[in-house]
C-alpha cells in the first residue's frame, strides 16, 4: 500500500511539472516566435488583439482641443466694434426728407410663390415705389398651388404697421381709387396689352432679348416718337 501511495504521487508531481513546464512554454511562445503573433497584415489584427488593453485615442484629440482653446479676454474682444480702419461716419442730415406732395402714380403688384417670395416681392416692391416716386397699393398675394394658402396680406400681415412705418419713405394706400377700380388681377389674365412679354424662358439667352425683347422697346419708343416726341408731325403725315 505504502509502495503504491507513493507511485501514484509521483506520477501526479510529474504530471504537475509536465503542465507548468507546458504552461511556462506557452507564456514564451510570443517572446521566441513574435512573428506568428503580430499582425497578420496592415488592416489585420493580432492573433491576440482581444487581450490588448484598448489605447485612449482621444486623448490626442482633447489635448489638441484644450491647446486651441480661446481664452476667455480673446472671446469677449469677439463682440467688441471692428476698427474703423481709417473710414469715418458719414455726416448726419441737416434735415428729415420729406414726401413729395404728389405720387407719379400708382404701383400695384401681384405676388405669387411661398411666403418667402412674396416677402421679397413685398421689400421689392417697397423699392420700386421709392425709386418712382409711386404710391404703393397693398400687394396682392395670389394663392400658391402647392400650398393651397388663400391668406391675403392682411392676414399675415399687420397692414396699419405697415403704413406707419413706412410714412416717412412711401406713400401706400389699402385698394386703388374707384377711377382704377378695373385695374385687377381678373383685367390683366384676359386683357393683356400687346406690348407686353408674355412668356420668357427661365434661362434666356442674350439672343433672345434681342429678338423678342428689343423690337417692342423699339415699338415703343417709335410710339413715344409719334406722339409726344418732336417727330409728331413727321409720323402724323405717314
Amino acid at each position: 500500500m505504502r509502495e503504491l501511495f507513493g507511485r501514484s504521487n509521483q506520477n501526479q508531481n510529474q504530471q504537475n511539472r509536465r503542465i507548468g513546464v507546458g504552461g511556462i512554454f506557452v507564456i514564451l511562445l510570443p517572446v521566441f516566435f513574435p512573428r506568428f503573433f503580430g499582425p497578420l497584415g496592415r488592416t489585420s489584427p493580432s492573433l491576440f488583439s482581444e487581450w490588448n488593453a484598448p489605447k485612449p485615442m482621444h486623448l490626442p484629440l482633447l489635448n489638441a482641443a484644450l491647446y486651441r482653446r480661446i481664452p476667455f479676454r480673446q472671446q469677449r474682444e469677439l463682440w467688441l466694434p471692428l476698427p474703423n480702419q481709417g473710414w469715418k461716419p458719414c455726416l448726419k442730415p441737416i434735415s428729415t426728407p420729406t414726401l413729395p406732395e404728389k405720387t407719379k402714380g400708382y404701383i400695384q403688384v401681384f405676388l405669387d410663390g411661398g411666403l418667402n417670395q412674396q416677402r421679397m416681392g413685398i421689400c421689392d416692391a417697397v423699392a420700386v415705389a421709392k425709386i418712382l416716386n409711386a404710391t404703393l397699393v397693398i400687394p396682392h398675394l395670389e394663392v400658391n398651388p402647392v400650398w393651397q394658402d388663400s391668406s391675403s396680406f392682411t392676414d399675415i400681415f399687420d397692414v396699419d404697421h405697415f403704413i406707419s412705418l413706412l410714412h416717412d419713405e412711401i406713400s401706400i394706400v389699402k385698394e386703388l381709387p374707384t377711377d382704377y377700380s378695373w385695374s385687377t388681377r381678373e383685367y390683366y389674365a384676359t386683357g393683356i396689352r400687346a406690348t407686353r412679354v408674355k412668356t420668357a424662358p427661365v434661362h434666356a439667352s442674350a439672343d433672345w432679348y434681342l429678338e423678342n425683347v428689343l423690337p417692342v422697346l423699339q415699338r415703343l419708343a417709335y410710339e413715344f416718337a409719334c406722339h409726344l416726341g418732336p417727330l409728331k408731325g413727321y409720323c402724323l403725315e405717314l
